[in-house]
């Protein structure tokens, strides 16, 4: 009889500690949780001890002042790595297939336009040089035919359609010497070496490859005696032209930055911002900004990593100022937790340019002023009460058990 009491009294205890700790739930979710969805109530009731107790911290709002303010004007750092631009790198290539009898230059060597990196021994360059000079014969002799056929016509002796039929002739000559000689030049014969092959008719199989732009030659791969296929690639050089540097940029600090913004590199030099990447970086969440050094200098070189200073003293007026952590983003909007008497509310804000240091914006709605107060630590508790996390066991009925007392 005694041991069914003490379960009785164990069982009534259990439920009751059960419906307790139920009930405390259902209440602290209710008091965290706004009444409705973030889309149609921004208030988010919350209790000062429960404040303290998520770690929710609030910093006062800054208001757009044309005085220099240290916190502001000390910039935000950027990190990011030199690179080469698309157009300032050209590839050194072989017009003609040959053997490379001696090599010029060397890698990390600045070079001119002019510059030979290579010679080449090739029988297909010395047949190029014949082709050419039998097409350059046969167009001079089709242009005297020409001048001769002109001057019958001229004394009737001779018919239309001959006349005709020479300058057909003439051009189709002139046109196919003219084809060989753009290719000699191609492949890297002067004017007057042409000249001088017309004059001569010496043919050479020694080809000098030349640089053909100035710069920095950063790759040669090449040793003599080595065999160079037509087209193939021999040098890289970097032209002598300004250099990019690739940042990544946290959210928040891209937020600030816009093109045409003046990054200064440290111990360097200034690069200008000529583009922002506008997608993110899946992996971290960062967004590429690419700006240009306003000089080529040798603080700067291929691959290096640099750190840079944002700092825009472009503030519009009227803006008000926030800690970085204090912005919240929500579907396409940016938001504001901002303090109230019964907790806070979310505030729809614009992201307007700015001084680094701070995020600058503006509200249609007008409840943040110079006074204001916006949470700026404990973010993710206010934003999953807010956008709702929970409320379906908020909102339902509490259910309670009722134990009968035994006898």
């Amino acid at each position: 009889m005694h041991s069914h009491s003490s379960q009785t009294i164990s069982l009534r205890a259990a439920k009751c500690n059960q419906a307790v700790v139920m009930l405390t739930g259902i209440v602290l979710a209710a008091l965290i949780i706004a009444p409705s969805r973030a889309q149609e109530v921004q208030a988010i009731r919350i209790s000062p001890e429960q404040i303290r107790r998520a770690g929710i911290e609030t910093s006062r709002v800054s208001l757009a002042s044309n005085k220099p303010d240290t916190a502001t004007d000390a910039g935000q750092h950027l990190s990011g790595t030199v690179v080469a631009p698309t157009n300032a790198i050209t590839i050194v290539s072989s017009f003609v297939t040959g053997v490379v009898q001696q090599i010029h230059v060397n890698a990390m060597q600045e070079v001119q336009s002019a510059t030979p990196v290579a010679t080449l021994f090739s029988q297909q360059w010395m047949e190029m040089q014949r082709e050419y000079l039998q097409l350059a014969t046969q167009a001079s002799l089709h242009q005297e035919k020409l001048a001769r056929d002109e001057a019958l016509y001229k004394e009737g002796i001779i018919a239309l359609g001959r006349l005709q039929d020479s300058r057909g002739i003439a051009i189709q000559s002139d046109v196919a010497a003219k084809e060989r000689y753009q290719t000699l030049r191609a492949a890297g014969y002067s004017t007057a070496q042409l000249a001088s092959l017309r004059t001569t008719h010496k043919l050479s199989p020694y080809l000098s490859i030349r640089a053909g732009v100035r710069g920095t030659l950063l790759e040669l791969d090449l040793h003599p005696g080595q065999r160079v296929e037509a087209g193939m690639p021999i040098a890289r050089i970097s032209q002598d032209s300004a250099l990019w540097i690739d940042f990544l940029a946290a959210r928040q600090q891209a937020a600030t930055i816009r093109v045409g913004d003046l990054l200064t590199i440290k111990d360097c030099t200034t690069a200008k911002v000529i583009a922002i990447s506008p997608q993110m970086n899946g992996n971290d969440q960062s967004t590429l900004i690419r700006a240009e050094a306003s000089r080529r200098v040798a603080c700067l070189k291929l691959n290096q990593f640099v750190e840079a200073t944002h700092s825009s003293s472009a503030v519009s007026s009227g803006s008000l100022g926030v800690p970085a952590s204090a912005l919240v983003r929500h579907g396409a909007e940016d938001y504001v937790f901002l303090k109230t008497g019964t907790g806070f509310e979310a505030v729809r804000v614009t992201v307007v340019p700015g001084s680094a240091g701070l995020i600058w914006l503006t509200s249609k709605t007008g409840k943040l002023n110079a006074d204001s107060q916006v949470a700026s630590k404990g973010i993710v508790a206010l934003k999953g009460a807010w956008i709702g996390l929970g409320e379906d066991q908020a909102a339902a009925p509490a259910k309670t058990t009722t134990t009968s007392g035994g006898k």
